[in-house]
């Protein structure tokens, strides 16, 4: 069994990251492709050490180093829990891997530890990623024990479990209930954006109230985030006692506690997951079908409404490319409920909040926009895109059509909350209400031609396009970095006026934007991957 369970979940992680297309691949544009790909994430590896030894430091200096342990595993926790619920469902429930893996000589144990495995291995990766500098920054500064290293090495090959368990559970939950409803794919989106809503909700509460308790004074401050750390999260209190004050019983109760989750997790669902993986696929059809009358429209129109029925149709999809704008609204309600007074009293600097918040508007939604995998999510179906009587325009035409459409109504409540909390003068509000605009459209144009170059058409399951293809890959920091450097340019240069600078940022977009399309609509060989 333990080979088997070796060899599923070898076999897992080989095709999620395409490693043997790596190694064996003679394509040297492919190579060359991969090699971009490890630079970027080198590169975004180094920003989040980065961050982390900033973040450990600075709990150091302000007294607080020993909660250094519990914010990193609340981070740790956090992460992993929230990019393990969008994939739990596709990944452990996936039918179509489970009927060729059934035929097997493997047991149903095997398959389910081995789909765990796959999704374990990543988060263990990625949690020691930010464990590892931070604890390293803060054995440095605080000189602690032999024991600290010990159990937090231990503690960090754990760590996973828990979240990992409860995402699962969650994502599972998300797909049993959504697959009984008639519209299955709508209700899982839906409980899934409510889930990530009260999250984001519940962590900016969370956040506002800390800082409030921050401007009093550094200890209470200390003592509160503590409290909230418990509350929140007990198992990081565990950790940091088992880390900081030797306490092998603590260590011992969060081991338990993550192996025995995930046992009795695996105990319950290995007894019904056959007949979950059947129901999640069956469908019921009626047969109540009645022709209507037929009616034709033009081809852009056509595409555009094949393209949302496609766009919700994936759950996955929908709740990894939604989270930007969904962030924007937040941002927005924050704005009006705390007001302009009280955020610009919290940063000293009078007028930046009308100065930074149109570019910090764009910036989010833009990070990752529905085209970035626009043409990677029709796989194998690409084939007959190119069969049909359309042109390239047309094609590029629906889909950025459809990422401006789904963005627009998170893009218009902003908007009024934002134009109802801030009372703009009129320059201003042109700003607000254009410069976010041209970001949304810039950067469905640009997710469009970067699909183009860097296409993902061999895959099984919709998880690896939109978490893990080379575009998205790219499109999440030339977004950030589409909102950081202006941000950095209009508070450096506080003495040009927003106006000047969003005017020549709207131009560099706007022509940007014309000169990608044209070349995409003009060189056909681009369609032709």
């Amino acid at each position: 069994m333990g080979r088997q369970m070796k060899l599923l979940t070898k076999l897992a992680l080989c095709s999620r990251f395409r490693l043997n297309e790596l190694r064996y691949t003679k394509d040297q544009r492919m190579k060359r492709r991969y090699f971009f790909i490890g630079l970027l994430m080198a590169v975004l590896m180094v920003m989040v050490v980065i961050y982390i030894c900033g973040l450990s430091y600075g709990l150091v200096s302000l007294g607080m180093g020993y909660l250094v342990p519990a914010v990193l595993t609340l981070l740790v926790s956090g992460v992993t829990f929230i990019y393990t619920v969008f994939q739990a469902g596709p990944v452990l429930f996936d039918q179509h891997t489970y009927e060729n893996q059934i035929t097997l000589p493997v047991t149903v144990r095997t398959i389910i530890i081995s789909r765990f495995l796959s999704m374990y291995v990543i988060n263990m990766l990625a949690g020691m990623g930010i464990m590892i500098p931070g604890l390293a920054v803060y054995g440095v500064l605080e000189r602690p024990g032999i024991l600290f290293y010990l159990y937090g090495l231990v503690s960090m090959i754990f760590l996973p479990l828990l979240p990992l368990t409860a995402a699962s559970i969650a994502g599972a939950l998300i797909t049993g209930v959504s697959s009984r409803w008639k519209k299955s794919n709508l209700a899982a989106t839906g409980l899934t954006l409510i889930l990530i809503c009260l999250i984001l909700a519940s962590s900016f509460w969370l956040s506002g109230k800390e800082e409030n308790q921050l401007m009093d004074l550094v200890q209470q401050a200390a003592v509160l985030l503590e409290q909230q750390i418990q509350s929140i999260y007990p198992p990081a209190m565990w950790v940091t006692q088992a880390l900081v004050q030797g306490k092998t019983g603590m260590l011992a109760l969060f081991l338990f506690i993550s192996a025995a989750g995930f046992v009795l997790f695996l105990e319950i669902l290995q007894r019904y997951y056959e007949k979950i993986c059947s129901l999640l696929a069956s469908h019921i059809a009626k047969g109540n079908y009645h022709m209507k009358r037929l009616s034709s429209s033009t081809i852009v129109y056509s595409m555009t409404k094949r393209e949302l029925r496609h766009y919700f149709s994936s759950v996955v999809y929908v709740t990894n490319t939604l989270v930007g704008e969904v962030l924007m609204v937040f941002l927005a309600v924050g704005v009006f409920v705390m007001g302009r007074e009280n955020i610009e009293q919290m940063f000293q600097i009078p007028g930046l909040l009308e100065r930074v918040l149109p570019v910090m508007c764009g910036m989010l939604p833009a990070m990752m926009p529905v085209s970035a995998c626009s043409i990677s999510i029709e796989g194998k179906q690409w084939w007959m895109m190119q069969t049909l009587p359309v042109s390239i325009k047309e094609i590029v035409y629906s889909k950025v059509l459809t990422s401006i459409i789904i963005a627009f109504p998170f893009y218009l409540v902003s908007e009024i909350l934002l134009l109802a909390a801030l009372k703009p003068d009129p320059v201003n509000a042109v700003c607000l209400i254009f410069v976010p605009a041209v970001y949304i459209v810039f950067l469905s144009v640009a997710g469009v031609a970067l699909n183009l170059k860097l296409p993902l058409m061999e895959w099984e399951s919709e998880v690896r396009v939109v978490k893990q293809s080379a575009s998205v890959f790219l499109m999440i920091p030339a977004g950030i970095a589409s909102g950081v450097a202006p941000a950095g340019i209009l508070i450096y240069f506080y003495h040009i006026p927003a106006y000047m600078i969003y005017g020549a940022l709207v131009c560099l977009f706007t022509g940007g934007g014309l000169i990608l399309k044209n070349r995409i609509c003009k060189n056909n060989k681009y369609i032709f991957l």
